[in-house]
């Protein structure tokens, strides 16, 4: 029950983020987007299993291409509310001429309105080297996608622990069976 409460949460916000972006993105206003960057590391370092990942705009201000980074585990994010190909472009020509690909191994293009249904992936290939590789329909992600790893994730922590509860159990259930008497 405590996981549908925190998925029906979780869902009531990125509701009301979509909605803000909308509005905000139709006034020409995208000073949401740095308001953002700090409230989804919480988010991304659970869902993403990156202990180590913060706000690159703190280190300098308006850090190049991209926002979030975890140097440890080698993965950024590009946290917008721009969907569209140019800004797919636009952001992974940034990652490769400053080379990021020597500290991040990947590199998510969080869209923090809906992403379009596809991506060209020939588009981006014509930016890349053998030095780093992006898959549109992997990288390019959208809140809708997060919602839906943060299922995921829980869904696993939630089987673990019952798988760790079965083995502690296992070794009781043996012996109960194997000793007479034992209740």
């Amino acid at each position: 029950m405590r996981q549908l409460e925190v998925e029906n949460q979780l869902r009531d916000v990125v509701s009301r983020i979509i909605v803000q972006v909308e509005l905000a993105t139709s006034q020409g206003r995208t000073d949401i987007n740095l308001a953002l960057e700090d409230a989804f590391i919480p988010i991304l370092k659970s869902v993403y299993n990156l202990p180590h990942l913060t706000n690159l705009n703190r280190k300098q201000k308006n850090f190049p291409g991209i926002d979030l980074g975890d140097d440890h585990d080698r993965v950024a994010f590009q946290i917008t509310s721009t969907t569209t190909l140019e800004k797919v472009k636009f952001t992974v020509q940034q990652f490769m001429d400053r080379a990021y690909y020597n500290t991040f191994d990947e590199l998510f293009i969080l869209m923090l309105g809906k992403k379009r249904s596809s991506y060209s992936q020939a588009s981006v290939n014509g930016l890349l080297t053998d030095q780093f590789a992006f898959n549109c329909k992997k990288h390019i992600i959208d809140l809708g996608d997060i919602l839906g790893q943060a299922r995921r994730v829980a869904s696993n922590r939630t089987a673990d622990r019952r798988g760790r509860t079965r083995r502690r159990n296992r070794p009781l259930g043996r012996l109960a069976r194997e000793v007479p008497g034992w209740n």
